[in-house]
């Protein structure tokens, strides 16, 4: 589709000679088990105040061994393994003229980070997309430590510039002459998991965001998480940690010798015929994948991982946009490929519980009601909302005072039957299961039920073929 692309859409130039040597691996200095953990806030969000909140209770768990939910998950051996940085962003002038981004840098301090997050205030923004793209090329100047597992959540209403939304200030990207793919490849490469977090049902009034960020975080091995209640927020997040924690450590033990064998697969390929580079990589990633799930399962191999609920339509014009997302060299390249999506991009029976008014009146996020996008939706900013606020006195599970304890949950191998493991192409094993087993007592499962009746849970299952496809996809790319 693309052509000779370069850059890890293809198999690296590196894997398609016998006589070429695989790349040395940088060493790997022993450490104590950390994370490097960035959020990115949209402040023309109108949400911003409520989601401050809510990584202010984050923040607030982090000061305390004893109550920190990610060092008792047994994730992390202390509370000083954890950095956690924040990054504002804006939109770029004349959309807005206070500032593009603020990067705050990491700090290990939690009176530091309420300090920033205290700053922070909702206005500006004018055109729906902000300036996303400014914010990743930020992360990407963090002071990343190489031995810690790294990821950034990234919570948003609205799609950066330059995807094709209609009425957007910049069109062609964006002015810095950044583009987001490029940069989420080259935090990729870095073994930066990005994990978006829908504020839905806003996010969707959008024509291509629901897709556009499901291709950047494929690319990333993250997750897109749509969520309709910041209630759920802070187990999201800790999930996610359990998630790239276990990945991280398995890449570590593994992840040369998943190199090795794509590497062998890539040169017996070679006289397979003339396929496209994007679909080259698919069946080298599909086969390694499958290989190495049946080995981690014969060794009763288990991870954490995050079930949420899927609200969001399918379709094969939206598989074959993420799939473009995930495959192009950049966005220029993409948009000619992108198919329109008719109707709504929300599911029938989210559409079905809004109307029912279950969730109307407690959503994440002001937005259109869900119909197929003709315009980006407006920017309205408002000082107060319900929703995506942490309640006073609310703990980091979102009880008073309470503590849920994850080492506990069993390591059997229990295996559910999500919907990423029936994948057959690997185009959608990074979108979260529409459905949860109907057992409400599993012993390797903690569920959480947000106000408005969304649900999630966290799982120390047999790894998904999904999280093995990640893995692989991670050695692939740190690789090129």
């Amino acid at each position: 589709m693309f052509g000779a692309t370069q850059g890890p859409s293809m198999v690296p130039a590196w894997m398609n000679g016998a006589s070429a040597p695989a790349p040395e691996a940088p060493p790997r200095p022993v450490s104590d088990r950390a994370l490097d953990l960035v959020f990115f806030v949209n402040v023309t969000d109108s949400s911003i105040n409520s989601a401050t909140r809510n990584i202010e209770s984050i923040c607030d768990q982090a000061r305390c061994h004893t109550n920190d939910e990610i060092v008792q998950s047994e994730l992390l051996t202390a509370p000083a393994a954890l950095r956690v940085g924040l990054i504002a962003y804006r939109d770029h002038p004349p959309q807005d003229h206070v500032y593009i981004t603020k990067n705050f840098g990491f700090t290990t301090s939690v009176p530091t980070m309420k300090e920033q997050l205290n700053g922070l205030f909702a206005a500006g923004g004018g055109d729906g997309p902000e300036a996303m793209t400014a914010a990743l090329k930020a992360a990407s100047d963090l002071d990343w430590r190489p031995a810690a597992a790294k990821m950034a959540i990234l919570i948003t209403d609205a799609p950066p510039h330059g995807i094709g939304e209609y009425g957007d200030g910049f069109p062609n990207g964006s002015p810095d002459g950044e583009d987001p793919l490029v940069l989420a490849r080259s935090m990729s490469a870095r073994g930066i998991a990005l994990f978006v977090v829908a504020c839905e049902p806003a996010l969707s009034g959008y024509q291509h965001a629901v897709d556009f960020y499901h291709g950047l975080v494929t690319i990333t091995s993250g997750m897109l998480v749509p969520l309709t209640t910041a209630s759920l927020l802070s187990h999201v997040v800790v999930a996610a940690a359990g998630e790239v924690m276990d990945l991280e450590r398995l890449h570590r033990e593994l992840g040369d010798s998943v190199l090795e064998r794509m590497r062998s697969l890539s040169l017996d390929m070679q006289g397979a015929g003339d396929a496209p580079p994007e679909d080259a990589t698919s069946q080298l990633i599909d086969q390694v994948s499958m290989e190495l799930h049946e080995k981690l399962l014969l060794r009763n191999e288990s991870t954490k991982q995050l079930i949420v609920e899927n609200i969001y339509r399918e379709s094969p014009e939206s598989a074959h946009n993420i799939r473009v997302w995930t495959h192009a060299p950049n966005v220029f390249a993409a948009r000619p490929h992108i198919r329109k999506v008719v109707g709504s991009r929300l599911s029938p029976k989210f559409v079905e519980m809004r109307r029912a008014g279950l969730s109307a009146s407690r959503t994440l996020a002001p937005g259109p009601a869900p119909a197929a996008a003709t315009s980006a939706p407006s920017r309205h900013i408002v000082s107060h909302f319900d929703a995506f606020q942490a309640g006073p006195g609310i703990s980091f599970l979102g009880t008073q005072h309470a503590t849920t304890d994850y080492a506990s949950l069993s390591a059997q191998t229990y295996r559910s039957g999500a919907v990423d493991d029936m994948d057959d192409e690997g185009d959608d094993a990074l979108m979260p299961t529409d459905s949860m087993d109907d057992a409400n007592d599993l012993d390797n499962e903690i569920r959480f039920e947000g106000d408005d009746g969304q649900t999630m849970a966290l799982r120390q299952d047999a790894i998904s073929l999904s999280q093995t496809r990640r893995l692989a996809l991670q050695s692939l790319w740190r690789a090129s």
